[in-house]
């Protein structure tokens, strides 16, 4: 309990030896700095400080009997309101000065940032995705915003998990989205994301087959592309992925995706 309230009077401003100092003066009618000292548990060197700043603020008074001085708590019916207005005037202060600082750091700053809107950063349209579960997550983020189609080139491992890709097809096929995927034939030797295909499939995607595909590739509007990098020694796919927001680059993308979807084979849907 009396930590709590300890920490309590810290909260209205107190430091940890004044609200020591306060709660033992409650607790017996007149002290000597050096009683309370000992009864707070506040060093001696320091006891006057703190109990002058208490008479400051309005915690304690100070009287003099037969020469030794002998301090006294005031009620906290009276002393705690007194010490949250003063609190609160101390707030307001800061928030006056704060929001003098910012119109002052505004008229500072706003023309810099009005003449930083002029240059162009070259790699803006370019965002480099470092782990699997954000890999995963932009993937379905894309997908659920693609209003026309989406192109993909399929090669494993797999990122996500089944509802994770389950979501990533059917939301766009719900809302009519043109899905068209091309899966490399190793993939499709796993009986489960074979099943899973075959589900695709019944949703609406369109799928093809092909022996190989050079890079893992999700095209949404022929807009936005998300690559998984291979690793070009040891051919290993990372989860390392580039999130391109180029429509150049997305016209480029999908030329060579036509071409690979007019190569490849149906899919053989049972």
């Amino acid at each position: 309990m009396m930590n709590g309230t300890h920490e309590q009077l810290m909260a209205l401003g107190l430091n940890r030896y004044e609200a020591a100092t306060y709660l033992a003066l409650l607790e017996h009618r007149g002290f000597t700095p050096a009683q309370v000292a000992t009864r707070a548990g506040v060093p001696r060197q320091r006891i006057y400080d703190v109990l002058a700043s208490l008479c400051a603020r309005g915690l304690a008074v100070e009287r003099h009997s037969d020469g030794q001085r002998c301090y006294f708590a005031v009620d906290p019916a009276i002393a705690l309101p007194a010490l949250i207005d003063a609190r609160r005037r101390q707030f307001e202060h800061e928030q006056a000065a704060l929001t003098e600082g910012m119109e002052s750091l505004l008229a500072t700053l706003a023309p810099i940032f009005v003449a930083g809107r002029d240059q162009i950063d070259p790699l803006d349209y370019v965002d480099v995705l470092l782990d699997r579960r954000l890999v995963v997550e932009r993937a379905l983020i894309l997908a659920r915003s693609a209003e026309r189609e989406v192109c993909v080139c399929f090669k494993l491992p797999l990122l996500g998990d089944q509802a994770a890709n389950f979501a990533e097809v059917a939301e766009p096929l719900r809302r009519g989205v043109r899905y068209r995927a091309i899966y490399e034939r190793a993939a499709l030797a796993d009986p489960e994301l074979n099943g899973w295909v075959q589900q695709f499939v019944t949703w609406g995607q369109q799928a093809r087959v092909v022996e190989n595909l050079p890079l893992k590739v999700n095209l949404y509007d022929r807009r936005v592309a998300l690559l998984s990098l291979q690793d070009p020694v040891t051919g290993a796919l990372s989860f390392t992925a580039l999130c391109v927001t180029h429509p150049n680059f997305g016209a480029f993308l999908q030329g060579a995706f036509e071409k690979l979807w007019e190569d490849a084979e149906p899919f053989a849907s049972r």
